[in-house]
């Protein structure tokens, strides 16, 4: 008589990135809320030529790993309207002079590598900001 050993989970691949600092930065989010993953592929040269690093989870966990995961959209606040005159008063993009713009001093979980380690790092004293009409990041001086 044979005993059925139990159904291994099955594992599938969740995402891939083009460099080994994402992968590891999702996988440590994962990692936090007790996801079980894995990566592969991190130390092959060439990033995404080889494949890109791939995270992989047990297919139980991907749709909870896939909302932990999706960018965090950060709240937009309106600029209150300007008294007459006072139009100049908003901050304005310097590519496009639109007033669709956001300004911070802190990183959001949507921001780019670069700006979140710009933010992080120089710990700039100028509000950093970003123009949603053309996509444009400047520093409010």
């Amino acid at each position: 008589m044979t005993s059925a050993l139990p159904a291994e989970p099955a594992v599938v691949l969740l995402s891939t990135f083009a460099d080994s600092f994402a992968a590891h930065l999702a996988k440590s989010q994962l990692d936090a809320e007790d996801i079980p993953c894995f990566l592969s592929n991190e130390h092959r040269p060439y990033g995404p030529v080889s494949g890109g690093v791939r995270l992989y989870v047990r297919e139980q966990d991907v749709l909870a790993a896939q909302e932990l995961l999706q960018p965090q959209h950060s709240p937009m606040h309106a600029l209150p309207e300007q008294p007459d005159g006072l139009e100049d008063a908003a901050p304005r993009c310097p590519r496009c002079h639109h007033h669709d713009v956001v300004c911070r001093h802190t990183p959001q979980p949507t921001d780019s590598l670069f700006t979140k380690l710009r933010l992080w790092l120089l710990a700039p004293e100028a509000p950093q900001c970003h123009c949603f009409n053309c996509g444009h990041e400047f520093e409010l001086k």
